[in-house]
């Protein structure tokens, strides 16, 4: 249908979203560590498993100026099924093609498609959200992703990580997340008409939205590849260490929602710089505390949840600062420039520890962090632009 015309066929909808996002969640929450494991049993150099998990980010970075193109001419029920049908075979075909080679090209092609759902989702959610609720809607939908992301390592962590049975859950996993969309066809929304804006145009209409997106990939990823050997560099035994990461994505869960509902009852803009000074205190008070198990895994906790909020109030201001027509492009370069940071906080990072030792990590967030106070000081959303 062209618009969700009821309260309760919106609320449907955003049901069968969020179970599907779920879903992928979970997929894709299990398939990183399942192929880093898979990796290094046979004995593959870290360099070269460090490559092959760059080929997702690669591949929305490569793919990503064709999206919207693609998606409006399948629309949005087509698009989500066939791209996460794509991915379900991918992860089969991993079990079944041990090569190396392979294993980069089906990284590639899951990195490809699941950037379709991931556009068409977000995209549904700002169509389907209000002035009102956005902020809500926004946290709603990161705190289903963040708990598949956290369900996923923990199925492999209890299946283990050898034979062909974890690649089939994975994959029945993206599999049963098709099935919410399909139920919800009649009230997903139509995609609009074909955007004709260039995509760089996108960057320049929101460059604060776009700079949120870059650094808090650069500070996301960086922490959550890194933040284990920040601990044991500073003599925190191994469960400590692991600890500290299930604090943090415990912060990514369950803070979304609340974040999200003090954006739509308070200022989005005003909630936004909240979590950028509260990333960059994380960053500054987490040498002093690291002693300190109490007071560090609330750092830690309250961390995890205003530097993926970042991310959140992201989205809720694309849906604020671009027209219907608009929406899927603008979310595919926000998708695109988050990859970008994502890709590059953990080298950057792990070159700093490399350099300066385990600060490396805390100067290099600190340096992101401020870096978007700046431009949330210098820059401000501007009014959607036109074709």
């Amino acid at each position: 249908m062209s618009d969700v015309v009821t309260g309760q066929q919106r609320h449907l909808s955003l049901l069968a979203l969020n179970a599907c996002v779920l879903g992928v969640g979970i997929a894709f929450g299990a398939l990183v560590p399942l192929i880093t494991l898979h990796l290094a049993h046979r004995g593959i150099d870290a360099t070269l498993i460090g490559l092959n998990a760059a080929m997702f980010p690669l591949a929305v970075l490569l793919t990503g100026p064709f999206l919207p193109r693609l998606i409006h001419r399948w629309g949005t029920v087509r698009s989500m099924t066939v791209g996460l049908a794509i991915v379900a075979i991918a992860t089969l075909l991993f079990s079944v093609l041990p090569w190396l080679l392979v294993w980069f090209l089906l990284r590639f092609i899951t990195g490809a498609a699941g950037a379709i759902p991931w556009v068409v989702s977000e995209t549904w959610l700002n169509m389907v959200a209000t002035e009102r609720d956005r902020g809500r809607i926004m946290g709603i939908y990161a705190t289903v992703m963040a708990a598949g992301f956290a369900i996923g390592p923990a199925i492999i962590g209890a299946v283990g990580a050898e034979g062909f049975l974890p690649f089939v859950i994975v994959a029945l996993a993206v599999a049963l997340a098709i099935i919410p969309i399909l139920l919800a066809r009649k009230l997903a929304p139509v995609m609009p008409e074909r955007n004709e804006v260039p995509l760089s145009d996108m960057v320049r209409a929101q460059p604060l939205v776009m700079m949120g997106a870059l650094c808090g990939g650069v500070m996301d990823f960086a922490l959550f590849a890194l933040l284990p050997v920040y601990g044991l560099r500073h003599g925190l035994d191994q469960a400590s260490a692991v600890f500290m990461i299930t604090v943090f994505i415990g912060g990514n869960v369950l803070l979304q929602l609340p974040i999200g509902w003090l954006a739509d009852h308070t200022n989005r803009l005003t909630v936004l710089f909240a979590c950028i000074l509260v990333s960059l205190a994380g960053a500054l008070l987490l040498p002093w505390l690291i002693s300190q198990p109490l007071l560090l895994y609330c750092l830690v906790f309250f961390w995890g949840g205003a530097l993926f909020a970042i991310y959140t109030i992201g989205l809720g201001l694309l849906g604020d600062g671009f027209p219907r027509n608009q929406l899927a492009a603008a979310n595919v370069v926000f998708i695109m420039v988050y990859e970008i940071g994502s890709a590059g906080g953990p080298t950057l990072a792990g070159t700093a520890i490399d350099a300066f030792g385990p600060e490396g990590l805390t100067a290099v967030v600190a340096i992101a962090a401020t870096a978007l106070a700046i431009a949330f000081i210098r820059l401000r959303p501007v009014p959607p632009i036109r074709p």
